[in-house]
């Protein structure tokens, strides 16, 4: 398990969005010959409190070589009695602990989807051990960088984005019901239901490229053709998270819109 006893307060832009970064937003880290900046911002809407949940974890030396870079974020299921937040923030404190520690010779999809699938099977329990708190599910969305490798996972709505060459290309699938009155119903999230389906692919990395993390809150307020005018036109990771955030949350003031909004920013500035 990784001490969070070395885990900073989060950045205060994320206004109870995020709380486990162990790097700088904007800075550069050193991982190895690899080497990435990342960026992140997230602001609740209409609410004391962000149902999304953002972590990164940098692990040192063997660790590094192991299992990588992970940078995860959740989107939990609205629900009265704060349920949606308690799920997004144990989903992502678990992962990042728990995916170090799993065996060496597991591959990387094997080792996340052993880890998901007993978060899965922690939240589906406590949904029918406490169905007073209003039930416990949530998206995640994750990425692994190790050495020229990147791995996805990916449940539910949030997205996640690669830039390459400034072509912006969405690389998971939104797990909603295709009916145009459902397209906001999740099909499939950790909690939801006890068979778990994750999404996993693998791709090599290139120098420059820059992956996005988004919960719905941004993607869908802020727009496709937006989100490539923000991408195409910044430079810097912590740039463009921030960018995508104002300009999502400024539609949903003209519009009324009530959905946190969280983006992460990651980009790859050498192998």
């Amino acid at each position: 398990m990784l001490d969070s006893r070395a885990v900073p307060e989060h950045d205060k832009r994320m206004e109870n969005s995020a709380v486990l970064i162990p790097a700088a937003a904007g800075q550069d880290r050193s991982a190895g010959a690899l080497r990435v900046s990342f960026g992140y911002a997230g602001q609740p809407c209409g609410k004391a409190l962000s149902e999304d949940f953002l972590g990164m974890i940098v692990p040192d030396g063997e660790q590094l070589a192991r299992r990588g870079i992970v940078v995860a974020l959740a989107d939990g299921v609205s629900a009265s009695k704060g349920g949606g937040r308690i799920a997004a923030e144990s989903a992502v404190h678990s992962l990042l602990a728990d995916y170090y520690a799993t065996p060496e010779h597991w591959e990387v999809a094997q080792a996340l989807d052993k880890v998901l699938e007993a978060v899965n099977a922690w939240l589906f329990a406590e949904n029918a051990r406490r169905p007073a708190i209003g039930g416990l599910a949530t998206t995640l969305s994750l990425i692994v960088l190790r050495g020229r490798q990147v791995f996805l996972g990916h449940v539910g709505d949030t997205r996640i984005y690669r830039v390459r060459d400034n072509r912006m290309e969405q690389l998971s699938t939104d797990h909603v019901w295709p009916r145009w009155d459902m397209r906001h119903t999740l099909r499939r999230a950790l909690g939801l239901d006890q068979h778990l389906i994750v999404d996993y692919s693998d791709d090599m990395i290139e120098p420059g490229d820059t992956f996005l993390l988004l919960s719905d809150g941004v993607w869908e307020s802020a727009g496709e053709r937006d989100m490539r005018e923000i991408v195409a036109s910044l430079d810097e990771p912590q740039a463009i998270a921030d960018a995508l955030v104002e300009r999502a949350v400024s539609y949903q003031k003209m519009y009324f819109g009530r959905n946190d909004a969280t983006a992460a920013a990651l980009r790859v500035d050498a192998l």
